[in-house]
């Protein structure tokens, strides 16, 4: 039975893209964020009110800290080196705010490299066997072809 040729897919993108998720803050209204270090929040419209994240130290809850205020061509970035930095979003204003978090691409392993170009290679090889017309190694149709023969080990 002939084998069909297909190209097998990548499994992993050629390169990571940075993740951004749109955010909306109506009138009055609150939000927890997670600032990993290397994102960054950017206001596109409106004005943010930012402060600190819910700490809990030992049995109690930490307040709130005000850390400012965000306008619209605004960013803060988390920092390099430290770590994740929850904060509280709210809207002070009477219009709906309108901001962007960015997240950096990750950042890859060099094994995932290698990997990749395992597969690329392995890929690239199955392509020229099937554009040749040849038999996968191990099936009887690439004995017949190659006229391998078996012999017995005494």
């Amino acid at each position: 039975m002939p084998l069909a040729a297909r190209h097998a897919p990548s499994a992993l993108p050629a390169t990571p893209s940075p993740a951004s998720e749109r955010l909306s803050v109506h009138p009055g209204h609150t939000l927890l964020v997670c600032l990993p270090p290397g994102a960054s929040l950017v206001v596109e419209q409106g004005c943010l009110a930012l402060r600190t994240g819910p700490l809990v130290c030992g049995q109690v809850l930490a307040p709130h800290v005000p850390l400012g205020r965000l306008e619209a061509g605004q960013c803060r970035t988390g920092t390099e080196g430290s770590g994740t930095e929850w904060m509280e979003l709210s809207n002070p204003g009477h219009t709906t705010v309108h901001a962007v978090l960015w997240e950096p691409a990750p950042v890859l392993s060099p094994l995932v490299g290698l990997f990749r170009a395992c597969l690329e290679r392995l890929a690239g090889g199955t392509r020229a066997l099937h554009e040749r017309g040849g038999q996968r190694p191990g099936t009887s149709g690439h004995r017949q072809q190659t006229g391998a023969q078996a012999t017995p080990v005494r």
